[in-house]
């Protein structure tokens, strides 16, 4: 699903996301992998993890690392979201019935279950997963758990002063006995679906002695907000999980994982995961059909050539709950900008505001040739996306498809009309390698070329090095990009507030801003699911007023691995609808 060049905007945890430019910066070098032996799967994947710290913002690498040395309070009954829940590090799933929920729908209340211990030999306590929500409110800037448990989009207000105590914070979150209490703001109702969505729970006293937050009022604000890549929980991990982390090897980013002889669950028939990141789609593909590895990340351009390897089984998955767009950052840092030439609206570049130009916006959506980027690019297992929140009631047809003289128009129309005359130069950076990328590009350019020939746009190859020494400044300067992005926990408000809410991750990178949007995302947090539809279709008028950023597809998951291999795919909507394996399940001859 992933290509060399990842954009990384940070879209929550994404989960898992899936994105392209920040995390980058955390892509190593690979070396080679040991041959794949009985009772040892390895695979191959994209990138190195970004991260293994579960309170972090993850990609998709550290997301499928972590879910095997993580666990959470609850977790999905079955493939979807609607299924309901069952217990894992909670012994009864909180319900009215039961009187674990609470009758205003605010308090939850967790009996955690006695006997678990984490990797270190560490006891499990109702203080620990306490402590561990707290953490990832405390920590993470962009915490999911922040809205809903203290009402805020952040901890900080805007004028950089704390909004919240720390007595606030833990009377929120806190342990009674053997029970962790969590009391919400306000009725939340797809928290159970977010506890599902994030297994994060550690043991404090480990934390504590990597560098991480102690639990204490004393030291809370100096770890507030601090960076995924500054975490001492980057590359390692002590979880409750199926598996251990064993190693992290820092040179090559490659992730060892053993079984965890104490498990308090069914032990995984599996002995050792190897996670090993390969550069080159070419290169993954060839390990996987010589039998170096059981798995690899691949895109579906790849799918001709699996379909003449008869050692290997492919297994089309659900329809993805990712959409693939392409973003405009409304003003880009100038200094020293190789991606906008003169940084002039002379022919020769574009200025650094190039995109808070709604015609401009406009006219680049109605230019591209959607149907050629479905068949050649995605090869037709995907599907358009008509709306920045996908749902059944979601618009039939996009509100831009390729129109050359709707193009031409707001063309002609952009900065007072000068923009027709002059044309534009601008360039895109991508990972050399990266053949996605580099097709998807192509295609732009094409598309603008064919509308004015004074339109110019140039894909930039670049080095993985570059991107590894220079991520962080690349995605300041670049004024068009494209990414991934896939909820954090399966509910449409979660989409709304991400691609569209001004305090959320997309709008603050690229710099849209809608006080209506704002209005009708907090209304939607109230509003239970099957009442949303209006807020949902005017959200959707706006969007396409004011053309944030361009909806591209959402392209069907799939598997490649070698024959033989069993318990691929898991019952449990996380892992199902994003791809993952649950290796607890998984056995090979």
């Amino acid at each position: 699903m992933r290509t060399n060049y990842m954009k990384k905007i940070h879209f929550l945890s994404g989960s898992l996301v899936i994105a392209r430019s920040l995390a980058v910066a955390a892509l190593l070098l690979a070396a080679s992998v040991p041959a794949s032996a009985g009772g040892t799967f390895v695979m191959a994947t994209v990138t190195a993890p970004f991260t293994l710290d579960p309170s972090g913002d993850m990609d998709r690498q550290g997301s499928m690392i972590a879910l095997n040395i993580y666990e959470p309070l609850v977790a999905f009954a079955g493939k979807s979201p609607d299924s309901g829940f069952v217990p894992v590090l909670s012994t009864e799933v909180p319900t009215k019935d039961n009187g674990l929920l609470s009758k205003d729908g605010l308090t939850y209340t967790f009996p955690v279950r006695k006997g678990v211990k984490f990797h270190d030999g560490t006891p499990l306590t109702a203080g620990e997963a306490a402590y561990s929500l707290q953490r990832a409110i405390i920590t993470s800037d962009n915490s999911l758990f922040v809205k809903p448990i203290l009402g805020l989009n952040s901890i900080r207000g805007k004028d950089g002063a704390f909004a919240v105590s720390y007595s606030d914070i833990a009377k929120a979150v806190k342990a009674d006995e053997d029970k962790l209490v969590i009391t919400l703001k306000e009725p939340y109702q797809p928290f159970l679906s977010l506890l599902a969505s994030k297994p994060m729970i550690i043991s404090r006293a480990w934390a504590a002695a990597n560098g991480e937050w102690d639990g204490t009022q004393a030291t809370w604000k100096k770890h507030f907000g601090v960076k995924a890549n500054k975490s001492g929980l980057r590359a390692k991990a002590n979880g409750t999980g199926p598996f251990r982390l064993d190693t992290v090897d820092q040179k090559t980013g490659r992730v060892t994982l053993v079984k965890n002889e104490d498990y308090w669950g069914a032990r995984a028939k599996l002995e050792r995961l190897i996670f090993t990141p390969m550069e080159k789609e070419t290169t993954r593909l060839s390990m996987l059909e010589m039998g170096d590895v059981d798995y690899a990340d691949l895109s579906r351009s790849c799918l001709n050539d699996l379909a003449d390897m008869k050692n290997l089984t492919v297994k089309e998955g659900p329809a993805s709950q990712a959409v693939t767009v392409f973003i405009y950052k409304f003003k880009v840092a100038p200094k020293d900008n190789p991606f906008i030439g003169s940084g002039k609206l002379d022919g020769k570049g574009i200025p650094a505001d190039f995109f808070s130009d709604k015609d401009v916006r406009k006219a680049f959506a109605y230019s591209l040739d959607y149907e050629k980027i479905l068949l050649e690019v995605a090869r037709y297992k995907a599907q358009r996306i008509t709306s920045p929140i996908p749902r059944p009631g979601a618009p039939a047809v996009s509100p831009y498809v390729y129109n050359h003289a709707k193009a031409e128009q707001h063309f002609k129309k952009a900065f007072g009309g000068k923009l027709w005359e002059s044309g534009f130069e601008l360039s895109v950076p991508f990972v050399q390698g990266d053949d996605l990328s580099q097709q998807l590009w192509e295609k732009v350019a094409e598309a603008f070329a064919k509308i004015n020939p004074r339109f110019v746009l140039k894909p930039a190859p670049r080095t993985l090095e570059d991107f590894i020494a220079n991520g962080e400044n690349l995605a300041l300067q670049m004024p068009l990009n494209w990414t991934s992005y896939a909820p954090a926990y399966p509910d449409n408000y979660n989409y709304a507030y991400v691609m569209l809410y001004s305090e959320g991750p997309m709008s603050k990178y690229t710099g849209y801003s809608s006080k209506e949007i704002d209005k009708l995302c907090e209304e939607t947090l109230l509003t239970p699911a099957d009442k949303r539809e209006k807020l949902f279709a005017r959200m959707d008028e706006i969007y396409a007023e004011d053309a944030p950023f361009i909806l591209l597809y959402s392209a069907n998951k799939f598997m490649a691995f070698r024959k033989g291999i069993t318990g691929t795919q898991s019952d449990n909507w996380l892992y199902y609808s994003n791809g993952y394996m649950d290796f607890s399940k998984v056995d090979k001859p």
